[in-house]
């Protein structure tokens, strides 16, 4: 089984709406699939779920998360994504992405970035364009700042 941790930044806009960030997959493949999903990578070694999203985090988003750190990180637990893989995700109050200066690392074909775009949604925007097994995560999110 094949493991994947990522992060859920989230923030209210200024309507007061919650938001999450989240981005688009790179490659031909994506390209014109409207699909959007929290940032999240296969955990590597023996490193922690958190340190693996902090890591992937920071890889796919550019973003050094300075003074972020493990202790930052809200649970929200794990989702079986298909049959090769569970993903785990952690909820981190966010709320100053700007989403224009965001880049990705490269895909492992070196000719794509595993992200090729940011967004924030808020929850109705997002349940229809990301995958049904990542709403709980969302929906966890929802309820604990409510």
């Amino acid at each position: 089984m094949e493991y994947s941790a990522g992060i859920i930044p989230f923030r209210r806009n200024s309507n007061g709406q919650l938001e999450f960030f989240v981005g688009h997959p790179g490659g031909v493949s994506w390209e014109w699939k409207d699909y959007w999903a929290y940032l999240k990578g296969g955990v590597e070694g023996e490193e922690s779920w958190e340190e693996c999203a902090l890591r992937e985090f920071r890889e796919e988003s550019g973003l050094k998360l300075e003074g972020i750190g493990k202790k930052d990180l809200i649970p929200l637990g794990t989702s079986k994504q298909n049959k090769h893989k569970i993903v785990i995700a952690f909820a981190l109050y966010y709320p100053d992405i700007d989403t224009e200066k965001c880049f990705s690392n490269m895909a492992d074909n070196g000719l794509n970035p595993e992200i090729d775009k940011y967004a924030w949604m808020t929850f109705d925007e997002l349940k229809e364009k990301t995958h049904r097994m990542h709403i709980n995560f969302y929906e966890q999110i929802i309820e604990m700042v409510n």
